[in-house]
């Protein structure tokens, strides 16, 4: 059977992937790149260097399905953040290396994307299908908040920032949250464990928000200085700091409904939380709007949208 091969390597995590002709995922190996407790991110040379020793690590842990999948017919990969002429991050080129010396080594095609197409892909590969319409985008992860407006094209897709967070993004807000908790960053899965052991209403701070445009930084130095003057519930706490994200994705939302939005694709790691899964479908139910998301496992960092561009270029371009 034809597969494809996927690799990314982002600022948190390290992922390789395989995924056959009919978009099925075949093998997904991953690690989480290592940060000291209380810390709030890595270096990009710290990145480098932990992704050039995943990656070997990760190969030999595909061993088993490139046995069984042997015929890779092209790979995808991920060399920068968004697709612009000024995105750059060099942890990015440690995947990027990797694929183009295999490419060549297999002399299969290389099929190069940003790490933001590469997460839209994702949702994409679990319907199977990319389209020809243009779509809205909503892109959570660890260092973006990002509103999108997207059209697929020939290299990937066509991506316009509209809107998204002025400041620091939902996930450095969980992040920084947990942190001065005493979590692990990144700490997304730890506040959404906590939260969901909260169950009262919890309202949330407001977000200001102006032509598209929201601010997390107001909300978070409140949270700072409650923990730092007060004893406090984690759950709380936890389901505070979502509940304020819902606050300023919610005026997002509104500002896509006032241009005319019907369909959404929503990626990115924050969108594994499970509370704000939920408020997105609510929101989506009540305004008839289709949201498409990845399932939470496919919408932390991974390599099944690179895989799946892969596939689906390379079998366009044959046919």
């Amino acid at each position: 059977m034809n597969t494809y091969l996927g690799i990314d390597t982002s600022c948190y995590t390290t992922s390789v992937s395989l995924v056959d002709e009919t978009y099925r995922v075949i093998a997904d190996e991953r690690k989480i790149l290592e940060v000291a407790k209380g810390g709030r991110g890595l270096a990009q040379s710290n990145m480098v260097y932990q992704h050039t020793r995943n990656l070997p690590e990760l190969f030999e842990k595909l061993s088993t399905s490139l046995r069984d999948y042997m015929d890779i017919r092209a790979i995808g990969v991920t060399d920068k953040p968004r697709r612009r002429e000024d995105s750059y991050m060099p942890a990015f080129y440690s995947g990027y290396g990797y694929a183009r010396s295999l490419a060549a080594v297999l002399g299969v095609p290389l099929y190069v994307i940003s790490h933001q197409e590469n997460h839209l892909f994702a949702v994409l590969c679990n319907l199977k299908k990319i389209g020809i319409e243009p779509f809205y985008g909503l892109h959570l992860s660890g260092g973006t908040t990002d509103f999108l407006y997207v059209s697929p094209d020939e290299r990937g897709l066509s991506i316009t920032r509209i809107g998204g967070s002025s400041d620091i993004s939902a996930g450095q807000f969980v992040d920084r949250v947990g942190v001065a908790m005493g979590l692990s960053f990144p700490a997304g899965s730890a506040i959404d464990t906590l939260a969901q052991q909260y169950s009262a209403v919890v309202r949330g701070a407001p977000v200001f928000y102006k032509s598209g445009e929201i601010s997390f930084s107001g909300p978070e130095s409140q949270a700072q200085r409650y923990m730092a003057e007060k004893s406090y519930d984690m759950t709380k706490i936890a389901k505070w700091t979502l509940s304020t994200i819902w606050n300023g994705l919610e005026k997002l939302l509104d500002f896509g409904c006032e241009r005319g939005m019907e369909r959404l694709v929503a990626a990115g790691g924050v969108l594994s939380n499970t509370y704000l899964r939920e408020c997105l479908m609510h929101y989506g139910g009540i305004h008839d709007i289709r949201i498409d998301t990845a399932e939470p496992c496919y919408s932390a960092d991974n390599a099944t949208g690179a895989a799946f561009w892969a596939s689906y270029a390379y079998q366009k371009e044959k046919k």
